[in-house]
């Protein structure tokens, strides 16, 4: 079924014209009989409850358009929304399950208006991750039926509002969501939004449908599966408490366990077994997708910005494309230097990286990619696509420099040659396929594609070796007040400063007394500083001293106050915890430190404090 038929059965209007690439929904492919009166009905359910829109769903996320997105936020409530932050370390750490960690971001109230419709009160978190992070931009989670349940607006009871900050063109997700789904795949649809705060605005974000019970209502037969999202982590049965589950059962879980045991099956075996626990045909499909569009920090090229849904009717699962702002290269800036990836194919995740191994999943891999350059890549009509939404929001940017205009240049010079970068590596390996797609079985289809294998372009980065568990070890939090009094410098480059504080650590379950410690400041250059507090007379293996390595303040009377944000990735500082009679740290960092007087010169005061938890890394034996 068509999503044009589907559309009309439900008597919801049509994906609008401009939509430019054909678009086929993913459960087509289920029995249509029942499909159709049952999810009439879901979205007739879903039509008695508030809907406050004006207009459709698919109004609402027509890609022609953009949105306008009021909020009015307390300011105080704002101030401390938009600087709340999500630590690396907390979000790996494998002791506790991603379900049962402390949420990193708070609900606040506010008042929104969409399209001058008013909505009314909502409830609005920040949300992102590392490099989409940001104090001044936030990205949004706006839950509209918080306060009033069942209310809506177009279909919908959660909006995602993200800042596209690492996208200079502003139309990366709305491409990329467009693509998967023009190709049948399950994705969130997408479209461009002003969004402004208190009046203020803050410029383009995407307007990205959250993957909710809503969405999988409209996707699939029902929303009865479970929901994984997976963010930095694979298919290894050590990895299993990274997926985060957001919705369904529990049980779901064994269904990835299972689906990493398959991988370690021989070629004979290994596509059946495989097969049982994940639909196959529709992942093949989606390693395409995220080839062809440059998806270099999704699954299988980073382990990473994926959703795995178990749909309880099929009991497969099925990947979903996320974090679709980085787009348009074949590289990964975590891959070793010097590799040079083939342009038609990316394997380092488990699941791609077993099946590039397997003759026949190459084969099909292939026919996937061949199938998306033959009835879904249209460059023409996407390279007029982002001229239209380019010359759409540039009246409405608030940064207009150069950088913006070359990333949207860039975007449409990798479309354009997308195309024959491919087929230059893969042309000949497409004839011999279609050789066998028409009609060659048996011996002879093997005899073709034992051919073909000799032209496959070869996958030859080694597997990167993923993070063991992560464990917390210890909370530090200490205040002090020194003074430099010596130009001296002692072991590891500290000068000694002198003055007052205090250290309190918990050590697993013991307290950690640091007494009166003493303290050492070294100078990295122009630009960072560390500091450094050491215990006397630790017993060995006992908690020794914390390091703490920072941007050098610049204090003034506008501002008198450095914080700094600590973890282990893209953070503003670090720090690591030592134990007596070794060199090697401990543990690692995550918190906040914050300067009140600061200065290197003799005599300088250094007044601030620390407050973190420690997370030490441990090693999983016989991890690849």
């Amino acid at each position: 079924m068509s999503v044009e038929t589907y559309n009309q059965a439900c008597t919801v209007k049509a994906i609008p014209d401009n939509y430019l690439m054909k678009e086929t929904t993913y459960s087509s492919r289920c029995p249509r009989l029942f499909f159709v009166p049952v999810a009439c009905l879901l979205l007739a359910a879903a039509a008695r409850a508030e809907d406050l829109a004006p207009y459709s769903f698919n109004h609402f996320f027509d890609t022609s358009r953009l949105v306008k997105i009021d909020l009015k936020v307390d300011p105080g409530d704002w101030n401390k929304l938009r600087v709340q932050h999500r630590s690396l370390v907390k979000t790996l750490r494998t002791d506790i399950p991603p379900s049962e960690r402390e949420k990193p971001f708070d609900y606040v109230p506010a008042n929104l208006t969409i399209d001058g419709t008013g909505v009314g009160k909502v409830a609005i978190r920040k949300k992102g991750f590392v490099g989409s992070l940001d104090h001044n931009r936030p990205s949004f989670k706006i839950q509209i039926d918080k306060y009033e349940k069942k209310k809506m607006f177009a279909g919908v009871d959660t909006l995602t509002l993200n800042n596209n900050k690492q996208d200079g063109s502003r139309v990366h997700q709305l491409v990329g969501y467009q693509f998967f789904r023009a190709a049948g795949l399950p994705a969130s649809h997408c479209n461009l939004a002003l969004v402004s705060v208190n009046g203020k605005s803050l410029g383009i974000y995407s307007n990205v449908e959250s993957l909710d019970k809503h969405h999988f209502r409209r996707a699939f037969k029902s929303a009865k599966g479970t929901l994984y999202e997976g963010t930095v982590c694979d298919f290894h049965v050590h990895s299993l408490i990274r997926f985060e589950r957001k919705f369904g059962s529990k049980k779901a879980i064994a269904s990835i366990k299972n689906a990493s045991i398959a991988l370690d099956s021989d070629d004979r075996s290994i596509l059946d077994k495989l097969g049982r626990h994940l639909d196959l045909d529709q992942f093949y499909r989606y390693w395409a997708a995220e080839v062809l569009i440059g998806h270099w920090d999704g699954y299988v090229s980073n382990k990473n910005n994926y959703f795995v849904y178990f749909d309880s009717k099929s009991e497969r699962l099925h990947f979903l494309p996320w974090g679709l702002d980085q787009l348009a290269t074949d590289r990964n800036m975590f891959w070793r230097q010097g590799f040079d990836p083939p342009k038609s194919v990316k394997a380092d995740a488990a699941i791609p990286r077993r099946l590039y191994k397997n003759l026949e999943a190459k084969k099909q891999y292939f026919v996937a990619m061949q199938s998306l350059l033959t009835e879904v890549w249209d460059e023409d009509k996407l390279i007029k696509q982002i001229d239209d939404l380019q010359a759409m929001i540039n009246p409405h940017r608030i940064e207009k420099s150069f950088w913006s205009r070359r990333h949207a240049t860039s975007f449409q010079k990798f479309i354009s040659r997308r195309r024959a970068e491919i087929l230059d590596e893969i042309g000949g390996v497409l004839d011999v396929l279609w050789r066998v797609k028409v009609g060659l079985t048996g011996p002879e289809a093997d005899n073709v594609l034992a051919l073909a294998d000799g032209k496959f372009p070869e996958w030859t980065l080694e597997p990167r070796e993923m993070m063991g568990e992560i464990v917390k070890v210890a909370d530090s939090n200490s205040t002090f007040s020194l003074e430099l009094v010596d130009t001296e410098k002692g072991r590891g480059g500290f000068v000694t400063a002198k003055g007052t504080g205090q250290m309190n650590m918990k050590y697993g379950n013991k307290a950690v007394a640091f007494g009166s410690p003493t303290y050492g400041v070294r100078q990295n250059g122009r630009r960072s500083v560390t500091l450094r507090i050491h215990r006397e007379n630790a017993a060995d293996g006992e908690p020794e001293a914390v390091e703490v390595t920072f941007p050098r303040p610049r204090l003034t009377d506008e501002r008198p106050e450095a914080s700094y944000r600590i973890d282990v990735f893209a953070s503003p500082a670090q720090g690591d915890l030592f134990v007596s009679n070794s060199r090697e740290p401990l543990g690692r960092l995550a918190g906040n430190v914050v300067f009140t007087r600061f200065g290197t010169d003799l005599g300088d005061i250094i007044e601030g404090r620390l407050e973190s938890e420690v997370f030490r890394f441990l090693q999983k034996e016989g991890e690849e």
